[in-house]
């Protein structure tokens, strides 16, 4: 059964999306001051950028996102994520104990990869309240960008002593690249982190070796479909664009298939835009909903599957005459980190099942 949506519940769907949307939109955040570098020498590494280096020991120093430089002297042994990708991507780099605080959003197995590996970190951060994290007296904090964009974080917490790192939220598979090694240079985990990058690279590579042989005019048209139903099937009109430069996309091309999805990212999509224009063979759907307590719950995407079937705007729609209504496992398909890539498999399979034979 569907489950009613009153209208608090649809506030609260509005509020995640303007989040994920923050969280994976990459805002730019205003250039800090220079932090003053010790008397030895450092190694110099500009980040995130599409080749950087594979430079070890310390001191080391970073250019962040915004343009700031920061040097490190020494690995860290006291550091805090404040954004789930940068939290799952320090939980597959280095030892659990070097990590003193996590983003709560990071503890949900059904939203995150290492929600199990976030459970041995005991304390959670809260950006909107620096005094928390300088409590803990973090020796590196990395944050989002999208988390201080006039800087006044960053100032808080680098007067009060505390080394930040701002990262631009990764969109696409070179930027998760990027960022790992970044971090991993950060972290003097060079090994791990080359290793992680490998790995994403070879899953990303056994997919592109699979669907290399479809000819471009026969490539699957999808698009991602986020959208929520009311008890009587009435639509919640929660729905927004998956285009281009957003995580949906970059996962897409490396399925070999097409992102018919050509309205601004995040912004609000009309189902008559879906019908008329796009056509998409394959919707990809949420597998996952929330509950009443605002719990993320895994239905494999029944819930909307079943509501999308008897919507009567879509029935023309070449993937519900079809029933190609897929759903991505969401830790995977809503990461911005190394897990991103295990989507890519799943999208490129449910789009062309005689290759994954």
């Amino acid at each position: 059964m569907i489950k009613r949506i009153n209208r608090q519940t649809k506030l609260a769907w509005l509020a995640l999306m303007l989040l994920t949307a923050l969280v994976l939109s990459a805002c730019a955040a205003a250039p800090l001051a220079t932090t003053t570098a010790p008397t030895a020498t450092a190694v110099v590494v500009e980040a995130p950028s599409e080749t950087i280096p594979p430079l070890t020991g310390f001191p080391i120093e970073i250019t962040d996102a915004t343009g700031t430089k920061i040097v490190i002297n020494e690995a860290p042994q006291a550091i805090i994520a404040t954004s789930v990708w940068a939290g799952e991507m320090l939980l597959d780099l280095v030892e659990v104990e070097r990590i003193v605080g996590l983003s709560a959003w990071g503890d949900d197995p059904v939203l995150s990869a290492t929600a199990d590996q976030a459970a041995a970190v005991s304390n959670r951060v809260d950006i909107s309240t620096p005094e928390t994290i300088v409590a803990l007296q973090p020796d590196l904090v990395i944050i989002d960008t999208f988390s201080d964009p006039d800087g006044s974080l960053t100032k808080t917490l680098n007067d009060a002593g505390v080394q930040v790192i701002q990262l631009k939220s990764p969109t696409d598979f070179t930027m998760i690249a990027d960022t790992l090694t970044v971090l991993a240079q950060a972290t003097g985990e060079i090994e791990r982190g080359t290793e992680l990058v490998n790995g994403m690279q070879r899953e990303l590579q056994a997919v592109a070796d699979l669907v290399a042989t479809i000819p471009a005019d026969q490539k699957a048209t999808v698009m991602y479909y986020e959208d929520y139903y009311d008890a009587t099937g009435n639509s919640a009109n929660m729905l927004c664009a998956y285009g281009v430069e957003s995580p949906f996309d970059a996962i897409a091309a490396a399925a070999g298939v097409v992102n018919v999805c050509d309205a601004a990212t995040y912004s609000a999509v009309a189902k008559e835009k879906v019908v008329g224009d796009w056509q998409p063979d394959l919707l990809v759907i949420p597998s996952m909903q929330f509950d009443a307590n605002f719990k993320a719950i895994d239905d494999q995407g029944e819930t909307l599957r079943a509501a999308i079937k008897l919507d009567p705007i879509l029935a023309t729609l070449p993937a519900v005459q079809n029933d190609k209504i897929i759903a991505i496992t969401d830790k995977y398909r809503g990461s911005t980190s190394q897990y991103m890539a295990l989507s890519v498999r799943a999208l490129a399979q449910a789009a062309y099942p005689d290759l994954f034979k």
